[in-house]
Formats: C-alpha cells, sequence, structure tokens
C-alpha cells in the first residue's frame, strides 16, 4: 500500500489516489466483518463444547466409567507380568540339542 501511496504522490493524481485508498479500506472492512463472523461462530461453539463439557464431567456416570478404566488397566498390568512370569519361566533353548 506504502508504494501505491508514494507512486500516486508523484504523480500528483489526488483522485486516483483516494479511489484506490477507498478500495483498500472497503476490502479491509470486509475482511474484518468475516473474520468477525468466523470469531463470533467460533465463539458460540466453544461456549457449546463448554456447556457439554461440564455436563459430562458433572454426570453421575463419571465416576463408575472412572473406576471401570481402573480396573481395566489394573486388569491388564496383572496380564502382563504374568505372561513376562512365563516368559522368563519357560526353558529359552528347548529345541536345541546338547
Amino acid at each position: 500500500m506504502r508504494h501505491v501511496v508514494a507512486g500516486e504522490l508523484k504523480t500528483k493524481s489526488s483522485k486516483n489516489l483516494f479511489k484506490k485508498l477507498n478500495e483498500h479500506s472497503k476490502d479491509l472492512g470486509l475482511k474484518q466483518e468475516r473474520i468477525a463472523k468466523q470469531h463470533d461462530s467460533l465463539m458460540e461453539e466453544f461456549t457449546e463444547l463448554r456447556h457439554f463439557k461440564n455436563n459430562m464431567d458433572d454426570s453421575p456416570d463419571r465416576e463408575q466409567r472412572i473406576e471401570k478404566k481402573l480396573r481395566e488397566s489394573i486388569l491388564k498390568q496383572i496380564k502382563e507380568i504374568e505372561e513376562e512370569d512365563r516368559e522368563r519361566k519357560s526353558p529359552k533353548n528347548r529345541g536345541i540339542e546338547r
């Protein structure tokens, strides 16, 4: 934009300068409106998601789900330890004759 202004000042054509400045100003206004609309829609979506999250956190079912996940993870750890013990106890060189 600076180059446009400098070029128009050199030619001393103020009509063209103001015409270009007005066009640029209109373009910026349109961009600003579009960004404001996007911002508003994103804020609406954000508040909906926040309410949804709060409802999920407040649900009585939440504690049961967390407890179930903990039980499942403990059972998974026990199974992994049992598998490691079985691998350690099994002879590794069964197929090799001496």
